[in-house]
């Protein structure tokens, strides 16, 4: 089975969101999937949260990639997902965030072969996906800066991190982290690709290096080293940070391939598609 994996793919920002058509959708992701026509399309695409801000268009999309391109289709959702980012947003879904992430997943799991993992295991051809939003949790500053308390960390949130305007319901950094590390707990031992949308790794080493000693990273991770360190997984796939990466610890690898916003990726020419094989 060959997995594609791609990430943030913030799709207002390349297609108006009332506007969206499959022929446009096709013509743009043609070239990004199939690496302008140098590369076979895979079996999976897992597409590792910040699908878009808007609902109707990011299931539309999906389902023109479904018809289009690829037979199965797994994912999470990222920070994006959650956010409501104007007075339409805020009136259809009661200006609460957690309205807007349950209506997406239902949306996504209502069609045959697509799958919104939230805290739950898929089997395609044996082989086992489990997937979670996630969020970051703080273990960067607790590492790094041993002097923040918890209360620094929620300042520098609301001072930095437009989560804190727009995602409706909470009111910390670590409201969904604790949510989603319960969801972790039920998944991690029993999977061959776990899938999140933040990295599970605060490390240093695992974080562009012109990030480096910058405190705001800290929203850019989690420590995720109990689950890595006991599973049966072999792959991590993940996504938040528009900087693609690879490393390996534990014997898996861990792989981020955003698509990230049009200025970054020129549109679609400077994406190089990532993919593993895995059988049984």
């Amino acid at each position: 089975m060959t997995v594609d994996i791609l990430s943030d793919l913030h799709l207002d920002f390349y297609f108006k969101p009332h506007l969206t058509t499959s022929e446009n959708v096709i013509s743009l992701f043609t070239q990004i999937f199939t690496d302008n026509c140098t590369r076979e399309i895979g079996n999976v695409l897992i597409i590792a949260g910040d699908i878009g801000h808007y609902n109707e268009q990011n299931i539309e999309v999906l389902k023109t990639f479904q018809k289009k391109f690829y037979k199965y289709i797994i994912c999470v959702l990222g920070n994006h997902d959650y956010y409501l980012v104007d007075s339409e947003s805020k009136y259809a879904f009661e200006n609460d965030s957690f309205k807007r992430v349950e209506d997406m997943r239902k949306l996504i799991n209502q069609e045959k072969n697509m799958y919104c993992l939230d805290g739950k295991i898929i089997e395609i051809e044996g082989i086992r996906f489990a997937g979670a939003d996630s969020w970051y949790d703080g273990s960067y500053v607790k590492k790094y800066y041993t002097q923040f308390d918890s209360n620094h960390i929620n300042l520098l949130w609301n001072r930095n991190i437009n989560d804190s305007r727009l995602i409706k319901g909470i009111s910390r950094f670590d409201d969904i982290a604790k949510l989603e590390m319960v969801k972790l707990e039920q998944i991690y031992q029993n999977c061959d690709v776990m899938i999140t949308h933040v990295n599970p790794s605060f490390d240093e080493e695992h974080i562009n290096e012109k990030y480096h000693n910058s405190p705001i990273n800290t929203f850019f991770t989690f420590d995720g080293s109990k689950f890595y360190k006991n599973s049966s997984m072999k792959y991590w796939i993940f996504g938040h940070t528009h900087d693609s990466i690879e490393y390996e610890m534990e014997d898996v690898k861990f792989l981020c391939n955003p698509l990230g916003y049009p200025n970054e990726s020129q549109y679609g020419d400077n994406i190089n598609m990532k993919s593993f094989e895995i059988s049984l």
